[in-house]
């Protein structure tokens, strides 16, 4: 099995490995670049079919179902992200990271191509710790502490869809949509220690304790610090390509440039059973379980 980055904060692009026939020690030096890297591109799988998809997924931690999406048929924790040909919007086509608004957001995502434009249609992805690890020590005074506040009513809630999210099959729960958490602006990463900023500005409205206008400025500070062209890389889709996506530092955007063509990558969620709050608590890293 070889690595290789796809830029210097953040990615690497893994070859020479099957998914569904994982020899011993594979999972193993596939989570330690992921660990490292944040996101692997893991190369050829054209063989990975949903069932294959979701239990390479499950050894992540639990398969989490999205809520606000229709499943594929006969498998429940796999949702499919559709553009059509003669769409023009898409899903995902903004900086976030997937699923800020539960107490319990995932940990991962892992993602298949399955029908891919020949060109355009890319996904940028962005290191949350090298952005925080290049803040000034001033700002991450600041932050240090705060408690960013996150719902999906942006996107899901009741009032209606502020962004457009493609041709995939919604499911409407504005109830659920319109629930608030509070997430700390900074996380600690549970395995390896590692601080990173946690921001999704479309997922957000506030922080707590500060003002609406002086939040929005820090949210939107923070966001524009973690997509500095410094922390960011570029996932080049191709059909069979699975990408590993570590949400607890890492925001990313599916570039929307392939008009008159059809895209569609199925997703899955994973959770680790770990709050960010929990994350928090200073020297906490668990080892690596799976």
């Amino acid at each position: 099995m070889d690595s290789v980055a796809i830029a210097p904060e953040i990615g690497a692009r893994i070859s020479g490995v099957r998914l569904d026939q994982l020899k011993p020690g594979e999972f193993e030096e596939i989570m330690r670049v992921l660990l490292d890297r944040h996101v692997v591109c893991i190369e050829g799988q054209d063989a990975i079919d949903p069932d294959a998809h979701v239990a390479f997924a499950a050894r992540l931690g639990d398969i989490e179902p999205y809520p606000f999406g229709k499943p594929l048929d006969g498998h429940p924790g796999v949702f499919r992200i559709i553009k059509e040909k003669d769409s023009t919007s898409n899903f995902g086509g903004v900086w976030h990271t997937d699923s800020p608004y539960h107490e319990i957001p995932p940990a991962y995502t892992v993602l298949r191509g399955v029908d891919i434009p020949s060109h355009g249609g890319d996904t940028l992805v962005a290191s949350m710790c090298a952005a925080y690890d290049a803040l000034p020590g001033e700002v991450k005074e600041r932050i240090d502490g705060l408690d960013g506040i996150f719902t999906a009513s942006k996107v899901h809630g009741s009032g209606g869809p502020r962004f457009a999210i493609g041709d995939v099959q919604r499911v409407d729960d504005g109830e659920r949509a319109d629930q608030v958490f509070r997430h700390p602006l900074v996380r600690t990463h549970p395995l390896t220690g590692r601080k990173g900023l946690y921001v999704s500005a479309c997922h957000m409205t506030g922080v707590v304790g500060l003002p609406d206008t002086e939040a929005a400025e820090l949210i939107d500070e923070l966001s524009q610090q973690i997509i500095d062209p410094r922390f960011v890389g570029r996932v080049r889709w191709e059909p069979g390509l699975v990408v590993v996506i570590d949400n607890r530092c890492v925001q990313h955007h599916a570039l929307n440039d392939y008009h008159g063509q059809r895209r569609e990558i199925h997703r899955v969620l994973v959770s680790d059973g770990m709050t960010p709050s929990r994350e928090r608590q200073e020297g906490e890293v668990r080892a690596l379980s799976h």
